[in-house]
């Protein structure tokens, strides 16, 4: 069975792209087979892996598209866009164009548009249609959300097993929260009652500063009974920072950093879930 995770928060700055990356790096390492999708315009996810966004001719938006207007050529498309990267990890790159296919879903949505007539065709389950043509080739396919056009996060969301809510480690951030709870809420009531959150992830954090030790008990106190809350924090390191420019994960860039076990804990977790 493939395990379907979103990675979102509608706070910018708090390390969705860091954490799925680095997430989907340490599954490789476990020998699972992980697709990565980059559901954010920005592309930030695509060029974390070392690709120009702009110049990806085949991307998210497309296979989008082809899942409205002609689903029958869906697998043809599928081909011609993920990238096998030499990390062994796989990727579906997002470009700017992801900003027209999320103002066609919206399209649909103003207009109760149901391109054939069924309840899976939905505005909201354009991306679960398009994820089941590769359930068969993954354990784990992780989505990368980004902080605007909210029907892409629904889409996600609605395709998804799990999500997990990445956190900075500062108090401003960890009021982003009740926002991401509430869209779960609603999308397990509209769209995808088997939606399980994951749990909460402190990011960016400093184990010596005592601010980033009030927000974790902060958040363990207010959310730990409802929500799991992962064992180890992402330990902030400016090695992570680097990365992206790299093209390269954590654990490619700085193997025996801190983060990097950070983000092998995190995976341990992920695994347990099933």
């Amino acid at each position: 069975m493939t395990s379907i995770i979103s990675i979102t928060n509608s706070k910018g700055g708090v390390g969705k792209t860091t954490t799925a990356l680095n997430l989907g790096m340490a599954l490789v390492s476990e020998k699972k087979r992980v697709l990565l999708c980059d559901n954010d315009p920005q592309g930030n996810l695509t060029a974390s892996l070392g690709y120009i966004p702009a110049e990806q001719s085949h991307a998210l938006a497309n296979l989008l598209l082809a899942a409205i207007d002609y689903p029958e050529d869906l697998e043809l498309h599928l081909g011609r866009t993920i990238i096998h990267t030499d990390s062994g990890l796989d990727l579906l790159p997002a470009n700017r164009r992801l900003a027209d296919a999320a103002a066609r879903l919206q399209v649909m949505q103003l207009s109760q548009y149901n391109a054939v007539g069924e309840v899976n065709r939905a505005c909201e389950k354009v991306m679960s249609v398009l994820l089941e043509q590769l359930q068969d080739q993954y354990d784990y396919i992780i989505i990368d959300c980004g902080l605007k056009h909210e029907l892409l996060t629904v889409n996600a969301l609605a395709a998804s097993d799990y999500c997990i809510i990445p956190v900075q480690a500062h108090f401003l951030a960890s009021e982003g929260i009740p926002d991401v709870l509430e869209l779960v809420k609603s999308v397990q009531a509209k769209f995808n009652p088997n939606l399980k959150i994951a749990g909460i992830l402190l990011t960016m954090y400093q184990s010596r500063p005592q601010l980033c030790q009030s927000v974790k008990a902060s958040v363990s106190e207010v959310y730990g009974e409802d929500f799991h809350v992962f064992q180890r924090p992402i330990e902030y390191s400016i090695k992570v920072a680097e990365c992206p420019a790299a093209g390269q994960s954590i654990f490619e860039y700085a193997p025996k950093n801190a983060a990097a076990e950070s983000y092998r804990s995190l995976a341990e977790e992920v695994l347990a879930l099933g």
